[in-house]
Protein backbone atom coordinates (compact mmCIF):
# COMPACT_ATOMS: atom_id res chain seq x y z
CA UNK A 1 0.00 0.00 0.00
CA UNK A 2 1.40 3.36 -1.06
CA UNK A 3 1.56 5.87 1.78
CA UNK A 4 2.42 9.53 2.11
CA UNK A 5 4.15 10.24 5.41
CA UNK A 6 4.17 13.40 7.49
CA UNK A 7 6.37 13.22 10.60
CA UNK A 8 5.39 15.45 13.50
CA UNK A 9 7.10 15.77 16.88
CA UNK A 10 5.93 18.45 19.30
CA UNK A 11 6.39 19.30 22.95
CA UNK A 12 2.83 19.85 24.22
CA UNK A 13 0.21 17.52 22.89
CA UNK A 14 -3.34 16.61 23.78
CA UNK A 15 -4.46 13.54 21.88
CA UNK A 16 -8.05 12.43 21.99
CA UNK A 17 -8.57 8.78 21.16
CA UNK A 18 -10.87 5.88 21.78
CA UNK A 19 -10.16 3.48 24.61
CA UNK A 20 -7.92 1.40 22.37
CA UNK A 21 -5.16 3.99 22.84
CA UNK A 22 -4.64 6.62 25.52
CA UNK A 23 -1.37 8.56 25.78
CA UNK A 24 -0.41 9.11 29.39
CA UNK A 25 -0.19 12.53 30.92
CA UNK A 26 -1.79 14.53 28.10
CA UNK A 27 -3.78 17.50 29.35
CA UNK A 28 -7.27 18.41 28.21
CA UNK A 29 -8.83 15.00 27.61
CA UNK A 30 -10.99 12.71 29.69
CA UNK A 31 -11.70 9.06 28.99
CA UNK A 32 -15.16 7.70 29.73
CA UNK A 33 -16.20 4.05 29.87
CA UNK A 34 -14.44 0.74 30.28
CA UNK A 35 -12.22 -1.28 27.97
CA UNK A 36 -13.68 -1.68 24.51
CA UNK A 37 -16.52 0.80 25.00
CA UNK A 38 -14.99 3.35 22.66
CA UNK A 39 -16.69 6.14 24.62
CA UNK A 40 -14.68 9.33 24.96
CA UNK A 41 -15.30 13.01 25.62
CA UNK A 42 -12.78 15.81 25.53
CA UNK A 43 -12.17 19.41 26.42
CA UNK A 44 -9.08 20.66 24.67
CA UNK A 45 -7.94 24.12 23.63
CA UNK A 46 -5.52 24.08 20.74
CA UNK A 47 -4.95 23.63 17.04
CA UNK A 48 -5.61 20.43 15.14
CA UNK A 49 -2.57 19.09 13.31
CA UNK A 50 -4.68 18.79 10.16
CA UNK A 51 -5.43 22.51 10.29
CA UNK A 52 -1.70 23.27 10.45
CA UNK A 53 -0.71 21.05 7.51
CA UNK A 54 -3.94 21.15 5.53
CA UNK A 55 -2.13 21.91 2.26
CA UNK A 56 -0.10 18.70 2.42
CA UNK A 57 -2.98 16.35 3.26
CA UNK A 58 -5.13 14.73 0.60
CA UNK A 59 -8.46 16.53 0.31
CA UNK A 60 -11.64 14.50 1.04
CA UNK A 61 -13.66 13.39 -1.96
CA UNK A 62 -16.95 13.71 -0.07
CA UNK A 63 -18.09 15.91 2.77
CA UNK A 64 -20.58 14.86 5.48
CA UNK A 65 -24.10 15.45 4.21
CA UNK A 66 -23.32 14.43 0.63
CA UNK A 67 -26.09 12.19 -0.75
CA UNK A 68 -24.76 9.75 -3.34
CA UNK A 69 -27.00 8.24 -5.98
CA UNK A 70 -25.84 4.79 -4.91
CA UNK A 71 -23.66 3.28 -2.18
CA UNK A 72 -20.98 0.88 -3.51
CA UNK A 73 -22.32 -2.67 -3.48
CA UNK A 74 -19.19 -4.00 -1.79
CA UNK A 75 -19.37 -1.49 1.08
CA UNK A 76 -18.89 -3.18 4.46
CA UNK A 77 -21.73 -3.03 6.98
CA UNK A 78 -20.59 -2.00 10.48
CA UNK A 79 -22.91 -1.96 13.49
CA UNK A 80 -21.89 0.41 16.26
CA UNK A 81 -23.93 1.36 19.34
CA UNK A 82 -27.18 0.35 17.67
CA UNK A 83 -26.55 2.19 14.40
CA UNK A 84 -25.72 0.62 11.03
CA UNK A 85 -23.00 2.18 8.89
CA UNK A 86 -21.71 1.30 5.46
CA UNK A 87 -18.00 1.80 4.89
CA UNK A 88 -16.14 1.94 1.59
CA UNK A 89 -12.69 3.38 0.83
CA UNK A 90 -12.70 5.60 3.90
CA UNK A 91 -16.22 6.96 3.44
CA UNK A 92 -18.95 6.19 5.97
CA UNK A 93 -22.63 6.18 5.02
CA UNK A 94 -25.87 6.03 7.03
CA UNK A 95 -29.46 5.78 5.87
CA UNK A 96 -31.85 8.58 6.77
CA UNK A 97 -35.46 8.63 5.56
CA UNK A 98 -34.72 5.86 3.09
CA UNK A 99 -31.65 7.55 1.55
CA UNK A 100 -27.94 7.17 2.28
CA UNK A 101 -25.71 10.11 3.02
CA UNK A 102 -22.06 10.57 3.94
CA UNK A 103 -21.54 10.98 7.69
CA UNK A 104 -18.67 11.66 10.06
CA UNK A 105 -17.97 8.35 11.84
CA UNK A 106 -18.24 8.16 15.63
CA UNK A 107 -15.05 8.08 17.67
CA UNK A 108 -14.27 4.48 18.60
CA UNK A 109 -15.79 2.71 15.60
CA UNK A 110 -13.34 0.22 14.06
CA UNK A 111 -12.67 -0.96 10.53
CA UNK A 112 -10.79 -4.01 9.23
CA UNK A 113 -8.95 -2.22 6.44
CA UNK A 114 -7.63 1.28 5.82
CA UNK A 115 -8.71 3.36 2.83
CA UNK A 116 -6.39 3.23 -0.19
CA UNK A 117 -3.32 5.50 0.01
CA UNK A 118 -3.97 7.23 3.35
CA UNK A 119 -1.77 10.05 4.60
CA UNK A 120 0.40 9.03 7.54
CA UNK A 121 1.32 11.33 10.42
CA UNK A 122 4.02 10.29 12.90
CA UNK A 123 3.13 12.24 16.00
CA UNK A 124 5.16 11.94 19.21
CA UNK A 125 6.32 8.52 18.03
CA UNK A 126 2.82 7.19 17.30
CA UNK A 127 1.58 6.49 13.78
CA UNK A 128 -1.81 7.79 12.66
CA UNK A 129 -3.55 7.34 9.34
CA UNK A 130 -5.91 9.88 7.80
CA UNK A 131 -8.18 9.80 4.77
CA UNK A 132 -11.47 11.51 3.87
CA UNK A 133 -11.02 13.75 6.91
CA UNK A 134 -11.04 10.76 9.30
CA UNK A 135 -8.15 9.78 11.61
CA UNK A 136 -7.30 6.16 12.49
CA UNK A 137 -5.01 4.45 14.97
CA UNK A 138 -4.06 0.80 14.60
CA UNK A 139 -5.27 -1.46 17.40
CA UNK A 140 -4.29 -5.07 16.85
CA UNK A 141 -5.59 -6.18 13.46
CA UNK A 142 -8.12 -3.35 13.27
CA UNK A 143 -8.09 0.43 12.92
CA UNK A 144 -10.02 2.57 15.37
CA UNK A 145 -11.39 5.99 14.45
CA UNK A 146 -9.88 8.68 16.68
CA UNK A 147 -10.08 12.45 16.96
CA UNK A 148 -7.57 14.66 15.22
CA UNK A 149 -4.38 15.11 17.30
CA UNK A 150 -4.33 18.50 18.99
CA UNK A 151 -1.34 20.80 19.43
CA UNK A 152 -1.89 22.98 22.47
CA UNK A 153 -1.97 26.71 21.90
CA UNK A 154 -0.07 28.85 24.40
CA UNK A 155 -1.91 32.14 24.83
CA UNK A 156 0.18 35.26 25.20
CA UNK A 157 3.29 33.73 23.64
CA UNK A 158 5.27 35.71 21.07
CA UNK A 159 4.03 35.41 17.51
CA UNK A 160 6.51 35.39 14.63
CA UNK A 161 5.71 37.06 11.31
CA UNK A 162 5.20 34.85 8.27
CA UNK A 163 7.79 35.46 5.58
CA UNK A 164 10.35 36.92 8.01
CA UNK A 165 13.78 35.53 8.89
CA UNK A 166 14.91 35.07 12.50
CA UNK A 167 18.42 34.38 13.73
CA UNK A 168 17.28 32.19 16.62
CA UNK A 169 14.50 29.72 17.22
CA UNK A 170 12.20 29.87 20.24
CA UNK A 171 13.65 27.81 23.09
CA UNK A 172 10.78 25.32 23.00
CA UNK A 173 10.72 24.80 19.21
CA UNK A 174 10.52 21.14 18.21
CA UNK A 175 11.57 19.31 15.06
CA UNK A 176 8.97 18.37 12.48
CA UNK A 177 9.42 16.40 9.26
CA UNK A 178 6.62 16.74 6.71
CA UNK A 179 6.90 14.86 3.44
CA UNK A 180 10.67 14.68 3.86
CA UNK A 181 11.24 18.38 4.57
CA UNK A 182 12.72 19.39 7.92
CA UNK A 183 10.98 22.19 9.85
CA UNK A 184 10.79 23.41 13.41
CA UNK A 185 7.44 24.16 15.03
CA UNK A 186 6.43 26.40 17.91
CA UNK A 187 3.00 27.57 19.01
CA UNK A 188 1.41 26.52 15.73
CA UNK A 189 4.01 28.21 13.51
CA UNK A 190 6.61 26.58 11.26
CA UNK A 191 10.24 27.62 10.72
CA UNK A 192 12.27 26.52 7.67
CA UNK A 193 16.08 26.59 8.10
CA UNK A 194 17.81 28.57 5.33
CA UNK A 195 21.44 29.44 4.59
CA UNK A 196 21.72 33.26 4.35
CA UNK A 197 25.17 34.82 3.82
CA UNK A 198 26.85 31.75 5.24
CA UNK A 199 24.71 31.65 8.36
CA UNK A 200 21.60 29.67 9.27
CA UNK A 201 18.43 31.74 9.48
CA UNK A 202 14.92 30.52 10.15
CA UNK A 203 12.15 31.57 7.76
CA UNK A 204 8.57 31.54 9.10
CA UNK A 205 6.41 29.73 6.56
CA UNK A 206 2.75 28.80 6.20
CA UNK A 207 1.94 25.23 5.21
Amino acid sequence: MKLKIAMVSVLSVSLITACAHSPGGARGHVRVGGHGSGAVVAVAAGIGIGALITNVLTKPNYEPGHKPKDVPQNAHVIHYHGAAYRYHHGVFYRKFDGHYQVVKPPIGITVKTLPPNPDVIIFEGDRYFTAEGVYYFQSGDEYVVVSEPILEKHEGEKQYLSGHFYSQLPNEAQTVKINGIQYFTYNGQFFLPQAVNGKIRYLVVEL
